[in-house]
């Protein structure tokens, strides 16, 4: 084991918001300091990835759900010594699947109702909080801009997106 410091780190992550009938898809995690506890799914872009990708994909890896990015709602910024954690909030749409635990990352996956959430001891606060925002109707969502003219060579709506 080495002694030399592990160097500072910034790290994006994605958190994602599907909603359907007045009920937030979440995850009941088995690592870290929220397992055991209801947390959206979620987590770190992989390389060449955007944003609105990743999110997509960690539904779909962690619940088995197909759901479509609809925006940007909000982002949660952090540090700690000097490790920077950046974690982006989607609003998706469900579009096919039911809610399905991968059993690696989570124990359980389910729609659970927005009454629900307030309630139970076992879901963090920031889902709570994000709950209470959705069921108020207090969350937009920035959409990808249509009609952005991209002008790096090489560049593609694919790979270059612009949301406001």
């Amino acid at each position: 084991m080495s002694d030399t410091p592990r160097p500072p780190r910034n790290v994006t992550s994605v958190g994602a918001l599907v909603v359907r009938d007045n009920a937030l898809l979440v995850v009941r995690m088995t690592y870290g300091v929220s397992k055991g506890r209801y947390m959206l799914p979620g987590g770190v872009l992989d390389p060449g990835e955007t944003l609105d990708v990743a999110a997509a994909r960690e539904v779909r890896e962690e619940t088995g759900v197909e759901a479509r990015p609809v925006g940007i709602v909000g982002v949660r910024t952090r540090y700690d010594g000097h490790n920077t954690d950046t974690y982006i909030l989607w609003l998706l749409e469900h579009r096919s699947g039911e809610p399905a635990a991968d059993g690696h990352e989570n124990d359980d996956a389910r729609y659970m109702p927005f009454g629900e959430i307030e309630t139970r001891e076992d879901v963090v606060y920031l889902v709570k909080y994000l709950a209470r925002r959705l069921a108020n109707g207090d969350i937009t969502a920035h959409r990808q801009v249509e009609d952005y003219a991209y002008q790096l060579p090489g560049s593609t709506p694919d790979s270059w997106k612009l949301f406001m």
